[in-house]
């Protein structure tokens, strides 16, 4: 079941940006000591870091689902009184799973190149194997049993 793509809010974006910088320049933590306290005012001061380490602009930056979420698990919540809710496992705004890359072809890790044209490390790309996990899931179409034709009689 195909389900929307929530809006992801701006705390969390700040996270990813914080974890990710945290694990691309190690020696830099510097940087982050007495930036503005503001959700705002630090993914500003933390998203020119990240596109100085990728090599690129700010605006090249997009957030990546890091497993699709067409490719998740989707389980249903039943909290009270509310009937039923379906949600991504794990959830589709959880920082761990999200990633800042650049977008365009000529970055290494981009998100256009891991989305369209082959993923992480040689693995199909998203679209491929979403849509290898549809077919899979669609049910198997029987074929038609042909009949035999009966055997001509020979003439004496």
């Amino acid at each position: 079941m195909k389900l929307y793509r929530p809006h992801i809010p701006l705390s969390v974006r700040v996270k990813v940006a914080e974890r990710q910088f945290m694990q691309l320049c190690p020696d830099k933590a510097g940087h982050l000591v007495g930036k503005p306290h503001s959700s705002g005012n630090r993914l500003k001061a933390l998203l020119p870091l990240l596109a100085d380490a990728f090599g690129c602009e700010v605006s090249e930056l997009r957030l990546d689902h890091e497993l699709a979420l067409a490719l998740r698990k989707v389980v249903i919540r039943r909290p009270y009184l509310r009937g039923e809710i379906w949600v991504y496992e794990p959830d589709a705004n959880d920082p761990e799973y999200l990633v800042y890359r650049p977008h365009g072809a000529q970055h290494a890790a981009s998100h256009d190149v891991k989305t369209r044209i082959r993923g992480e490390h040689g693995q199909f790309s998203d679209i491929a194997m979403i849509k290898r996990q549809r077919r899979r899931e669609r049910p198997a179409k029987r074929k038609a049993k042909i009949p035999s034709r009966p055997f001509q009689k020979r003439k004496k």
